[in-house]
């Protein structure tokens, strides 16, 4: 998941909110620069801990989870092991019943 817009966002909707309720409150231009400066630096670390969170939980992506909601887990090449070595053993696309007909003729 892209975390990294997440402390900007938190810290200007917080920021317009602040800028908004001084507003309302008549605040003078002076107070309002020194508590938005405060309401930005505060919900910037309130957004980075928000974006560490979010880190570090792994979640399973989409073409994982089965439509019962259960994980799908990959195995290409476990399978891929497993053609191949099916393919060792009957002589590389031979048939053994073939070969086994032809040594026994000789």
């Amino acid at each position: 998941m892209n975390t990294r817009k997440i402390p900007a966002l938190i810290m200007l909707c917080a920021g317009s909110i602040a800028c908004v309720m001084m507003y309302f409150n008549h605040y003078n231009l002076k107070d309002m620069l020194i508590v938005l400066i405060f309401v930005l630096v505060i919900f910037l670390f309130i957004g980075m801990v928000v974006k560490g969170i979010l880190d570090s939980i792994h979640l399973p992506s989409e073409d994982a989870v089965g439509p019962d909601g259960e994980v799908i887990e990959k195995k290409e090449e476990e399978q891929t092991e497993g053609e191949e070595g099916d393919h060792a053993e009957a002589g590389e696309g031979e048939n053994p019943s073939e070969t086994e007909a032809g040594n026994s003729s000789q």
